[in-house]
């Protein structure tokens, strides 16, 4: 079994972002980056073949900023989107995608977007919810067998928004090799170390019990759910699971600047990273994520109130918020093994950044880009 590695939150990873901002990757030789791997790159904002877009003055220098071989000696290796008002003004693939056969990175990369996942299996939740299959207010013990008293007070939004008390920060461990059944006997049965409500502590594993949730009450797979009931309505055309039978795995960057694996832990999902990362997807399906969200099309107006409701460590169902621009930003990072991903959302103003870079540690971190981005659309005139 390969050592597993923890999928870190942002608030960790912001941190230890500023200790990288400008940094070399190590191995890699200085000198000028990769050409970013579109084709037919335009300045009107039409695509080209792989869905590259600059478009305008706001969007030239968007670009300018992540091809910046002053800033990024060695580039940027990834795909970044960013968009205002729904219009996208950046959407490009920068460095390198496969080292041996010197693929580019391409601007529609399918990343495995690590614990943004989150988000997606907290909507699905908040799904069946609407579905009157649960509520997240339920006790836990109403639809896992053999809950120890200790968890009767525990909730479904107690998992939700990492405040369930189950001190479960082994996270991964005895849930790679385990069914579903096996790994909610697992986490049921982790030490109490808080009163539930009481303290925030980020747990990968309850999202891997919520992805067990959702199959027992849906009658499907999580995967299988979360294409059906959230990327089909949202109009994510390519988002899949690792494991899809149609995943198109030729599109998917290996990691270490191109030279490792396209997945941490091979191309199937286990127990033990199910629910917490494991989604497939282009930044082009996480802007159109953000546009379902907008509207009705996958959550009530009711079920969005839960979902962006906050608890403790600044943290909803599935996203951290952020003061930015004098209004609420809805983000969260992701990370697993040479993969770091960030998605940045703002309602007002209309700002969406997506970023997933495959090197660890990235020049930048991507928080810390997205949030550039932001600003210079922001005040942009």
């Amino acid at each position: 079994m390969r050592t597993a590695r923890v999928v870190v939150p942002a608030v960790v990873l912001t941190l230890l972002g500023a200790l990288v901002v400008g940094a070399s990757v190590a191995g890699d030789k200085p000198g000028k980056p990769p050409k970013p791997g579109a084709k037919g790159k335009t300045g009107d904002g039409k695509p080209s073949d792989d869905g590259a877009v600059v478009a305008g003055a706001v969007g030239k220098k968007l670009d300018e900023l992540c091809a910046s071989t002053s800033r990024f000696p060695n580039g940027l290796s990834g795909s970044v989107l960013v968009a205002r008002e729904g219009k996208v003004l950046l959407r490009q693939g920068y460095g390198i995608a496969n080292a041996a056969s010197k693929s580019p990175m391409r601007a529609d990369a399918l990343f495995d977007w690590c614990s943004v996942t989150k988000q997606f299996t907290a909507a699905a939740v908040l799904k069946l919810q609407m579905q009157k299959k649960l509520s997240i207010d339920d006790s836990i013990s109403k639809h896992f067998k053999d809950v120890p008293k200790d968890k009767a007070k525990v909730t479904i939004r107690h998992l939700l928004n990492h405040t369930s008390g189950i001190g479960t920060r082994r996270d991964f461990g005895p849930a790679e090799a385990g069914s579903r059944e096996a790994l909610v006997k697992w986490f049921v049965g982790g030490p109490v170390v808080s009163e539930p409500g009481a303290k925030w502590e980020y747990s990968n594993a309850a999202y891997f019990a919520l992805a067990a949730l959702i199959e027992m009450r849906s009658g499907k797979s999580w995967e299988k759910y979360l294409r059906e009931e959230l990327f089909e309505p949202a109009g994510m055309k390519d988002a899949r699971c690792i494991g899809d039978a149609d995943l198109d795995l030729e599109r998917v960057p290996l990691d270490a600047r191109g030279t490792g694996q396209p997945f941490e832990y091979g191309n199937s999902l286990s127990w033990g990273y199910r629910g917490a990362g494991g989604v497939v997807a282009t930044v082009a399906d996480m802007l159109a994520w953000d546009r379902a969200l907008r509207g009705t099309k996958v959550l009530s107006e009711a079920a969005k109130r839960d979902y962006y409701t906050v608890g403790l460590g600044e943290y909803a169902l599935g996203w951290e918020l952020q003061k930015w621009a004098g209004n609420t930003a809805y983000t969260h990072s992701g990370h697993t093994g040479e993969v770091v991903t960030f998605y940045f959302r703002s309602i007002d103003p209309d700002v969406v950044v997506a970023v997933a870079f495959n090197e660890e540690p990235p020049p930048i971190h991507p928080g810390t880009l997205a949030r550039e981005l932001a600003d210079l659309v922001n005040n942009a005139d």
